[in-house]
């Protein structure tokens, strides 16, 4: 949880290009998991 804490204060303090970036790879960690039922993309 304190690891948590840390990511939050981390992104609410850096500025907007950061949270960009950091958006796009989560985003991009979502997207390349493979969902249930689903063959992963190549």
């Amino acid at each position: 949880m304190n690891e948590f804490k840390r990511c939050i204060s981390v992104f609410t303090h850096s500025p907007f290009q950061v949270r960009l970036m950091l958006l796009n790879m989560l985003c991009d960690w979502v997207a390349g998991k493979p969902q249930q039922g689903e063959k992963p993309k190549p």
